[in-house]
């Protein structure tokens, strides 16, 4: 099973770690095993669980629901938490989230939006059929059944991204991957259960409120309906040309099962415009062969990916100690920081460049350097050391024409000392926002490298607040999955997707603001509003925001697509 890295966010509150003989009877591993989790590896699983090697966790700070004689006499309900929000197999819904009857949403032509509900089963339920019914608006317009995507959202365990001072790691379970699929085999009694629609309006389908219902019906069970409210803009969302969402470490040269291609696939339907990537790189021993290369970047270009794409193959990487920093060609230390790597690097760049232009190559741009910062820890010399040798490693590429060069940092004064330099043409910090990045930001292109808060406004607004350019997320979890021949996104892809829409949408404000004042027309309200969302935005990326309501995205978005409609009239 192959993954594809880029951030993920992680809340535990209240911590509670299951450790025994028995965790094969907790909740989270049945719903490993109802899933179709490896069995293998299910089994390693529990084993080290129950010999604390690993330690599972199961934190749920709601009560246990109250269950009507009714819901009692169907075998289960349902219940409607926002998509935003995690949901575990042990999850106790809240009340006003079993309450609800209803989603409404709104979408521009061509744009996803999720419709999402989850089942609380009071018993074992089997042959689970979710179906869809038309959606009809007030003028007897419909909209295709294909655009509704159904999708059981499959329980994986995610974690060892915390450790004990004997190195054992945390596991937590969570309704993780979408799997396509609307009939649901097995939903363990007391095991939560995700359903996850995605409806992808018709980039021809016409404004108006569409309604229709989403069925969920069980063999031998009374079924039971959320009613769905679809509200379809007059409008479409412009992509902004100067933005780039590029998952880092992604990629690979596997043509033959259509693999890269599929990749590609699922990269442009959620936004992404590019990947930060080792596979654009030129293979023989004199570094002129970009066979491979060439390929992978016509298969990009056939996906309808825009670019940029970001060289990672000539980047060197900081470590803890001067020996441990590596980099291309497989060099590290004084081999790695001397004239002759510079050289080599700067004669493959020149290569790749003319390459680019014969092939004619979607953007990019080389990744020098990241996290050089790393060096500040062994002492002040050796850092100072490094911060010039990563100095002269620009100016030696910047010798070549005609190419893009960035570096990233993971200290403010590292950044502060290189991000102007006239070698560079991009930059980005792993770090804290702090003013002088809210300042450089505004001069030159700047990215993202990691997003800890909640993504959909991770990977939107908060980039729109900040003028920041590019994001290239990284962490051992991943936005897609690849089994059974296809790629499969994971929640977080599309949270990140949502916030890949919520950009657009102040971008395409501000698009028909320029065309209204061309015209004469008042933008002041349009702009009010822009000013107001971006001040209701928080201001840190790596922390969530203690009371912080994310649910008001929508209500931000909402805001945005009025004014725009009142441009259009």
């Amino acid at each position: 099973m192959r993954v594809i890295v880029i951030a993920v966010s992680v809340v535990l509150g209240v911590i509670t770690s299951v450790i025994g003989a028995d965790s094969g009877a907790t909740k989270s591993l049945r719903a490993l095993k109802m899933d179709g989790y490896d069995q293998d590896a299910l089994g390693t699983l529990e084993i080290q669980i129950n010999v604390g090697k690993k330690y599972l966790i199961e934190n749920e700070k709601n009560p246990a629901p109250v269950v009507s004689p009714d819901d009692k006499k169907n075998g289960y309900f349902l219940f409607v938490r926002n998509y935003l929000f995690d949901v575990h197999p042990y999850t106790n819904p809240k009340a006003e989230e079993i309450s609800k009857k209803e989603i409404k949403i709104f979408a521009a032509p061509g744009e996803y939006e999720p419709v999402v509900f989850s089942v609380y089963p009071l018993t074992e339920l089997k042959a689970c059929k979710i179906s869809v019914s038309e959606f009809i608006n007030e003028k007897g317009e419909k909209l295709d059944k294909d655009s509704f995507q159904i999708n059981n959202v499959l329980n994986r365990e995610f974690g060892s991204i915390k450790s004990s001072s004997a190195g054992d790691g945390e596991v937590q379970v969570r309704s993780e991957v979408l799997d396509r699929a609307s009939v649901i085999p097995l939903i363990d009694e007391g095991i939560c259960k995700t359903i996850w629609l995605n409806v992808k309006v018709p980039d021809a389908a016409k404004d108006g409120t569409y309604k229709g219902k989403v069925k969920f019906a069980p063999s031998g069970k009374p079924a039971k309906e959320i009613e769905v409210e679809i509200k379809v803009l007059a409008f479409k969302l412009q992509q902004p040309p100067d933005m780039n969402w590029a998952p880092i470490m992604a990629g690979s040269w596997d043509f033959g099962s259509g693999n890269l291609e599929k990749e590609f696939i699922q990269m442009k339907e959620h936004g992404m415009t590019g990947e930060v990537t080792d596979f654009l790189k030129p293979e023989g021993e004199n570094y002129n062969d970009f066979t491979k290369a060439n390929k992978y970047m016509e298969l990009a270009k056939k996906a309808g990916l825009t670019g940029k794409f970001v060289l990672f193959n000539l980047h060197m990487q900081g470590g803890p100690t001067w020996d441990s920093t590596f980099g291309p060609f497989g060099l590290s230390g004084d081999n790695l920081f001397n004239k002759n790597t510079y050289n080599k690097a700067k004669d493959v760049i020149t290569k790749t460049r003319d390459n680019a232009v014969k092939n004619k190559w979607l953007p990019y741009m080389f990744y020098l350097t990241t996290e050089l910062g790393y060096l500040s820890v062994v002492s002040d010399s050796v850092y100072k050391k490094t911060m010039k040798c990563a100095e002269e490693y620009y100016a030696a590429a910047r010798e070549v024409k005609d190419v893009r060069l960035m570096a990233t940092f993971n200290r403010q004064d590292e950044m502060e000392m290189h991000w102007n330099l006239p070698a560079l043409d991009e930059f980005g910090l792993n770090s804290a926002m702090f003013p002088a990045w809210q300042k450089a930001a505004k001069q030159k292109p700047s990215w993202m490298t990691f997003i800890l808060t909640e993504q959909r406004c991770g990977h939107g607004f908060y980039l729109w607040k900040y003028n920041i350019k590019g994001v290239r997320p990284w962490s051992r979890n991943g936005c897609m999955v690849y089994y059974n021949n296809d790629w499969h996104p994971n929640v977080r892809f599309e949270r990140i997707r949502e916030g890949v829409d919520d950009y657009k949408y102040v971008y395409t404000l501000t698009q028909y603001i320029k065309e209204a004042k061309a015209k004469g027309k008042d933008t002041a309200s349009a702009e009010t509003v822009i000013k107001k969302v971006m001040e209701k935005i928080p201001d840190n990326h790596d922390k969530e925001q203690p009371n912080y309501d994310y649910t008001r995205l929508d209500d931000f978005r909402w805001e945005i697509a009025a004014e725009i409609n009142k441009l259009l009239k």
